[in-house]
C-alpha cells in the first residue's frame, strides 16, 4: 500500500510540474518573450569532444550581457541567428563557413538599434585546454581567435566574446565614441558580452540532426519535445539523470532560462 501511495504521489508532482510548465509556455507564447535570448548568466563551457562537422541552418543565437549593463540600457533585447557549418579534424584542421547575424536593441538616453553581422569563412588549426575548456583557432596572417566552447553528442555551443568595438561598429562615427564611453562603465573588462554559437550534428547527409529543441529529432520544435524537456526539467549536472543537451544555456542546471530558450525555439522547423 505503501508502494502505491508514493507512486499517486509521484504521478501527481509530475502531473502539478507539467501543468505549470504548460501555463507558463501559454504565457509566455501569447504574451511574447521579450528578452528570450539573453542569457541571465555568463555560460560555462564544459569542454567535449569537438571533432566532427557541425552545422547551423537559421539556429538561434544567445547572449550574455552583464547586469549592470541590462539595467543601464534597459529595455533591452538580443536577436539573431547562425547559418553555416564548422569542422574540427582529428589532425588540429579546421575549416569554417559560416554567418553570425546579431541584432541588439536598447535605450540609452535615446533608442539605440546596433547589428552585427560576421562571416567566419577559414581554414586554419585549433588546439583546446581541457582544464579550462579554451578554444584557439589560428588562421594565416592573422590573429587568433580565442573561444570557449561546450560540445555535447547532439550540439556544439561555441562562447565568443562580443567586444564593445565590435558591437558599436555599425553606428555612426560621429556618435560612436560616446556610446563607447556611456557603454564601458558597464561593461567589466573581466566580464565581457558573449555570444554563444550554437551548432548541431551534421549527419551523413549534412544536414542538422536537430534544431535547438528538437529534442526528438524529428526537424522541428514541438510539443513532443516540450514533454521531453518537462521530464528533464530540474536535473543538474552531476546527476545519474542529468543530459547536457537539455542544458541549452550550460550553466549546469536544467532551469527556467533553458525552458525560456526552449520557448524561443517553439515552432522552428529545420526549414525555416
Amino acid at each position: 500500500m505503501n508502494g502505491t501511495i508514493f507512486g499517486i504521489v509521484v504521478k501527481e508532482s509530475q502531473f502539478k510540474m507539467l501543468r505549470n510548465c504548460v501555463l507558463l509556455l501559454m504565457t509566455v507564447i501569447t504574451l511574447g518573450q521579450a528578452h528570450a535570448g539573453i542569457l541571465p548568466e555568463t555560460p560555462k563551457p564544459q569542454g567535449g569532444e569537438i571533432i566532427g562537422s557541425w552545422v547551423a541552418e537559421k539556429i538561434l543565437l544567445n547572449a550574455y550581457v552583464p547586469s549592470g549593463l541590462v539595467q543601464a540600457v534597459s529595455p533591452l533585447t538580443v536577436e539573431g541567428e547562425i547559418n553555416g557549418t564548422i569542422t574540427f579534424g582529428a589532425d588540429g584542421s579546421v575549416q569554417s563557413d559560416y554567418k553570425t547575424a546579431t541584432n541588439i536593441s536598447a535605450v540609452l538616453l535615446v533608442p539605440l538599434s546596433v547589428a552585427v553581422h560576421d562571416t567566419s569563412q577559414y581554414t586554419g588549426n585549433y588546439t583546446v585546454a581541457s582544464d579550462t575548456h579554451a578554444l584557439t583557432i589560428t588562421r594565416e596572417n592573422e590573429n587568433p581567435l580565442n573561444y570557449t566552447y561546450t560540445a555535447t553528442a547532439d550540439s556544439l555551443h561555441i562562447i565568443r566574446p562580443l567586444l564593445l568595438e565590435e558591437l558599436l561598429a555599425s553606428i555612426p562615427e560621429s556618435v560612436r565614441g560616446l556610446a563607447m564611453s556611456a557603454l564601458s562603465q558597464y561593461v567589466p573588462p573581466d566580464d565581457p558580452i558573449k555570444i554563444v554559437i550554437t551548432f548541431a550534428k551534421a549527419t551523413d547527409t549534412g544536414t542538422p540532426s536537430m534544431l535547438t529543441g528538437d529534442f526528438d529529432g524529428d526537424g522541428q520544435v514541438g510539443i513532443m519535445d516540450f514533454l521531453i524537456f518537462v521530464e528533464a526539467f530540474g536535473t543538474q549536472r552531476g546527476q545519474t539523470n542529468f543530459d547536457p543537451k537539455f542544458d541549452l544555456d550550460s550553466d549546469g542546471t536544467v532551469g527556467i532560462t533553458d525552458f525560456l530558450i526552449f520557448v524561443n525555439a517553439f515552432g522552428k522547423t529545420v526549414n525555416g
